[in-house]
């Protein structure tokens, strides 16, 4: 008798381990989806910043050899200084740009990491994740309302 009851407690047991790791993987799973779109977001920010700040760049350098060349060499020799395309704010403007999109992503990434933690130590505990839901769920509306 005392067989039987231990074998149906560890079966029991297993059950419940079973239905908590499929729990951490779906929680897991949903975490990084997050992380990723939060990832996703941030790099076409970047692209988009740095494609912007190229055209730019591209603009004010062929302006530049264009005045150069209607003025001729000798002009050029004599101030080569005037010459030169205007990109410091371009450049400087493109990467505090980049700078303030990776602090803000990976500000982002820490919260959806630290939930998904939280969530998986919850579910490990078999404590419910209500609240866990609406955070992710508030995450990822952040995201996709940020794209």
């Amino acid at each position: 008798m005392t067989f039987e009851k231990a074998v149906k407690e560890v079966q029991g047991r297993l059950e419940t381990v079973g239905e908590r790791s499929q729990d951490v993987a779906k929680v897991s799973l949903k975490t990084l989806k997050t992380a990723n779109e939060i990832v996703i977001s941030g790099v076409q920010d970047i692209v988009t910043a740095q494609t912007a700040a190229a055209k730019d760049l591209y603009a004010a350098s062929k302006q530049s050899f264009d005045k150069a060349v209607a003025a001729g060499l000798v002009a050029v020799v004599k101030s080569p200084v005037e010459y030169l395309p205007d990109g410091k704010d371009t450049i400087v403007g493109a990467f505090n740009e980049t700078v303030d999109t990776v602090a803000k992503t990976g500000e982002k990434l820490v919260k959806v990491v630290k939930t998904g933690y939280e969530d998986v130590a919850k579910t490990l505990q078999g404590k419910p994740l209500k609240k866990a839901a609406r955070h992710a769920k508030k995450a990822a509306r952040t995201v996709q309302a940020a794209a």
